[in-house]
């Protein structure tokens, strides 16, 4: 009798934990939830300067988008998320966290001149990373200098 009470127990338990894992729909890996979202991120310019803003576009579906800064609707707690934008490594600091669909990016006073990437990188509300997240490639261009004191004038004598 405790034999059978035992493996009903534990068919109890294994079935309540498979019920469990079916009603989940992320996994984790790496550190980031793979999200059953779809992510586009496009930015206007190609060529930038330092200290230039960049006009980036993103959209997702699948998801709620909700201010990083603002709780979530209770119904759309567990499908909130927004935007992070990166200058060529997510592990940097962010050029902006935001939910608007279309924003302004400042490309950073020193950054170096040649080729960069633009990364959109979808985040849950809790701030969990998934693992949604597109590149756009950049040229960063030196600004044009002026020439200032005597070399300047040096033509006009």
């Amino acid at each position: 009798m405790r034999t059978m009470m035992r493996a009903a127990a534990f068919s109890a338990a294994i079935a309540s934990s498979y019920t469990t894992a079916a009603g989940c729909t992320a996994n984790v890996h790496d550190n980031t939830v793979n999200a059953d979202a779809e992510l586009n991120f496009k930015a206007d310019a190609e060529e930038v300067k330092p200290g230039d803003s960049v006009a980036v576009t993103m959209n997702a579906t699948g998801v709620v988008l909700v201010d990083p800064n603002k709780d979530p609707a209770p119904a759309d707690a567990d499908k909130a998320a927004y935007f992070t934008v990166y200058l060529d490594d997510e592990d940097s600091d962010p050029l902006i966290v935001t939910a608007q669909a279309s924003a302004q990016v400042t490309i950073p006073a020193g950054t170096s001149s040649g080729k960069h990437h633009l990364i959109c990188r979808l985040h849950k509300h809790d701030g969990t990373p998934t693992d949604q997240q597109q590149s756009v490639s950049i040229t960063v261009s030196a600004s044009a200098g002026v020439m200032v004191g005597a070399d300047a004038g040096a033509s006009n004598q």
